[in-house]
């Protein structure tokens, strides 16, 4: 029986092998080949000479069997297969396993931009929840009205004096009406939202009817009327009685240089007009306390238009 012969045993036979003649000598011993020489044979790179004075492997005897190392076996891929080359690979165990949370609700996407221009959300400088309330403490009037005033009764007996008329309480009223003047100055720009808001809000509170509305730039005497600039005329103070609601911050914004300001004896010259006609008179600035100049305050009573302001703090600067 022919031992069997693996190419290594070949290569290694070749490896000693010094000339062309003993390789092939070694092939046909090996039974590689046979008697005729293969042309299709491609001879493996000569080696360099050996030195003298290393020793040499004593050939083979050709009967003596070959010590020969099995070679590895083909792999999956040499015979054919296809294998996966992570299967052998070691598996890692989870640290932990954690739930799948449930899916958001879709979000619904902006809208489309359009050349339509939206205004802004307004806020008012007044608290909404208040407004009527200081709106009604700075426009009233007090009057002799209410019930009788029993102890103003029983001082008067008390000192002998006739009882001509019961005595009754003071209480506020808003059946004279008021006169509003708003202010559309250059100083005013920033608050005209809150001044045609505030306009709307007087007229729910005090009434229509009893509501007269004029508009001016900086100062009445310069013209005032209920519509556009080139309908407005000189001013003329309401019927005596009545209040008057300005809507200005009396000359104290807009810029420093603005030819157009009302100086403070424009204002003075409106305060003494409005007073000879028996009116009382109030502003509302919409800038705050610590603003206002030492002539503004003995000219007017002024209430700050802000968020600060409430129905007790109005009651208390209106006379």
């Amino acid at each position: 029986m022919r031992p069997q012969i693996w190419i290594a045993d070949v290569v290694r036979a070749l490896d000693v092998a010094r000339t062309e003649s003993e390789r092939a000598q070694v092939q046909e011993m090996l039974g590689l080949v046979g008697s005729m020489p293969r042309t299709d044979f491609v001879p493996p790179p000569t080696r360099p000479p050996v030195p003298e004075h290393w020793a040499e492997a004593p050939p083979e005897p050709p009967d003596a069997e070959p010590r020969s190392e099995p070679l590895p076996r083909p792999d999956a891929e040499d015979r054919g297969e296809v294998t996966d080359p992570t299967a052998e690979l070691p598996l890692l165990r989870p640290a932990r396993v954690e739930g799948t949370s449930a899916p958001r609700e879709p979000v619904e996407p902006l809208a489309r931009p359009t050349s339509e221009r939206v205004p802004l959300p307004h806020l008012p400088l007044l608290v909404p929840r208040w407004t009527s309330a200081i709106l009604r403490a700075m426009l009233s009037r007090q009057v002799s009205e209410g019930p009788v005033d029993i102890p103003a009764l029983i001082d008067t007996l008390a000192h002998g004096r006739p009882v001509t008329r019961l005595p009754r309480r003071r209480v506020p009223t808003l059946r004279y009406g008021v006169q509003v003047l708003v202010d559309r100055g250059t100083g005013m720009q920033p608050f005209r939202r809150d001044q045609d808001q505030l306009v709307g809000l007087i007229r729910t509170v005090v009434g229509a009817d009893l509501v007269e509305v004029g508009y001016f730039s900086h100062a009445p005497q310069r013209g005032t009327g209920p519509g556009a600039r080139w309908t407005r005329t000189e001013y003329t103070p309401p019927e005596c009685g009545r209040r008057i609601l300005l809507l200005s911050d009396l000359g104290l914004g807009g810029p420093p240089d603005d030819p157009h300001r009302a100086a403070p004896a424009e204002w003075a010259e409106f305060a003494g007009l409005v007073t000879r006609a028996g009116c009382s008179v109030v502003a509302l600035s919409p800038y705050p306390p610590a603003r206002w100049p030492g002539w503004m305050t003995r000219l007017l009573p002024l209430v700050s238009w802000d968020s600060t302001t409430t129905a007790s703090r109005a009651r208390v600067r209106v006379p």
